[in-house]
């Protein structure tokens, strides 16, 4: 399960990153492949949650948990700053955009390490 949550997480990553070049190089944005990076890290949240509650208490991966979380609480805020309506054709701001990512990121290098050490 923590294997498929990594997996996961990873993808998302990805398209986040996919998501950093259109927004810095063309600035512009992808709705869809906005909406598959939330939904993979979302998924990958549940999978990592199930784990958290069914399996044996593990110090990683309940820090991890509680970095995605603040994680996705600062993607809430990209995603609300894009579709305001006064910010919608700006891109979104890159302090939150690098938060939000280093969050993230070092969220899934404690989930590896975790799953390493089991």
């Amino acid at each position: 399960m923590i294997l498929a949550a990594i997996c996961l997480f990873s993808l998302a990553i990805l398209f986040g990153l996919w998501l950093v070049v259109l927004g810095v190089r063309y600035h512009r944005g992808s709705l869809v492949l906005a909406a598959g990076h939330a939904g993979v890290a979302l998924l990958g949240l549940v999978m990592l949650g199930k784990q958290i509650m069914d399996g044996p208490t593990h110090m990683f991966y309940n820090v991890a948990a509680l970095l995605f979380v603040l994680a996705l609480f600062g993607g809430l805020v990209l995603l609300l700053l894009r579709i305001s309506v006064r910010e919608y054709r700006t891109p979104a701001p890159m302090f939150v955009v690098s938060l939000h990512a280093v969050m993230a990121s070092i969220a899934l290098l404690l989930l590896v390490l975790g799953y390493i050490q089991r």
